[in-house]
């Protein structure tokens, strides 16, 4: 939605929008080819997602207990938008366009423009890292915080359509999006420890690593290697209609009676439910071939020293992330011929950004959103 849709999304040669460019990605597993080089290396494919998946889907910003005060502000940049979520007086949650979506700036820098997320001392832009969460002290009336994310009038702020699912907070900004419970219904069951009990956020960390967010997610499925675990056959489950948010997952043995279960909720949200803990990762596109991973560990004083977990994970996470790296170096140079796409979780979530890619929107506004009037 950052993007004049009547312009198109064109990059090497190719009509990015095109159904004939997804038709080998599109057959049956098994037959299926991986997706054209371009989904995982063009900035105009990084445009083309933000218009169809970032911007059309739910996404995993945070987590409530991020935000426990009113007034406490998350933000998240969610494709080229910059928002955030806050703690109302009510205990709700309410999400809105950032107050300066350029930073302050007249117009946009050229260097923010390359599709890599830039570090500014103006971290409400769209176009640069964001902070953690800050607290309601922070962003008070007439500090330079409050200023740059609520203004002087937050309620005239393009709202952002927000929600939660057990700890975590999701945001939508297609308005005509379907509710978030209906979208995962059924994945309550299979992540029945989050929601058995309050489970604290006892630990984070964050890691970044130099492939495609999407490639990130595979090898998070794919490539996770936990020590003294014997590992099982991946099974894929689906959720929800075609080019909606559904899920992956996969089961790993860790002792007789114990498995560690692995999903990925689409587009961005990683879980591992541990006996005793809960590992989540929110992914984060901070340039075509990088990815930000922001690593919770939910866990009471039973599970151990959650510092230590914390680290322990972001090892594990970086060694899988080396199997994404590898893959990003093979999409360098144009393939000849697409290889057959031969993982089942890497199937379904092709299955599902294909259909978001070439799902129709209708369009009432093709500037971007937080440019309408009424502001």
């Amino acid at each position: 939605m950052n993007m004049h849709p009547e312009l198109g999304y064109f990059d090497e040669g190719l009509d990015l929008t095109q159904p004939e460019l997804y038709a080998a990605a599109s057959k049956p597993f098994g037959r299926a080819r991986v997706l054209p080089p371009a989904a995982f290396r063009s900035k105009i494919f990084a445009d083309l997602e933000d218009e169809k998946v970032w911007t059309r889907t739910w996404v995993c910003v945070g987590l409530q207990q991020q935000i426990p005060n009113p007034g406490d502000l998350l933000p998240f940049t969610v494709g080229t938008h910059g928002i955030h979520v806050e703690r109302g007086r009510d205990g709700g949650l309410i999400g809105r366009f950032n107050k300066a979506q350029h930073g302050g700036c007249r117009a946009i820098p050229a260097q923010c423009q390359t599709g890599a997320k830039t570090r500014c001392s103006f971290t409400s832009c769209g176009y640069s890292r964001d902070r953690e969460a800050i607290d309601s002290s922070e962003a008070g009336e007439g500090s330079q915080l409050g200023g740059q994310y609520l203004g002087d009038r937050p309620e005239r702020l393009l709202p952002v359509k927000v929600d939660s699912w057990g700890p975590f907070v999701f945001v939508n900004l297609d308005n005509q999006s379907e509710p978030l419970g209906t979208e995962l219904k059924g994945m309550a069951k299979q992540a029945g420890k989050l929601f058995d009990g309050d489970l604290p956020l006892a630990a984070q960390e964050r890691r970044e690593h130099r492939c495609n967010w999407k490639l990130t997610g595979r090898a998070f499925l794919e490539n996770i290697a936990l020590p003294f675990a014997d590992m099982k056959a991946t099974k894929t489950n689906r959720s929800g209609a075609a080019g909606t948010p559904c899920y992956a997952s996969r089961s790993i043995a860790l002792s007789p009676g114990n498995e560690a279960h692995l999903y990925w909720l689409f587009p961005n949200l990683l879980l591992v439910l541990m006996p005793e803990y809960v590992v989540a990762v929110i992914l984060q596109p901070t340039a075509t071939a990088m990815t930000l991973e922001r690593i919770n560990i939910l866990a009471d004083a039973a599970a151990g020293d959650a510092e230590e977990l914390a680290e322990t994970w972001a090892d594990i996470l970086d060694a899988s992330a080396a199997h994404g790296k590898a893959r990003q170096q093979e999409f360098k140079d144009a393939a000849k011929r697409l290889p057959v796409e031969d993982s089942a979780s890497g199937y379904e979530f092709q299955k599902f950004l294909v259909a978001c890619i070439l799902k129709e929107h209708e369009y009432f506004w093709s500037a971007p959103l937080f440019a309408q009037p009424g502001r």
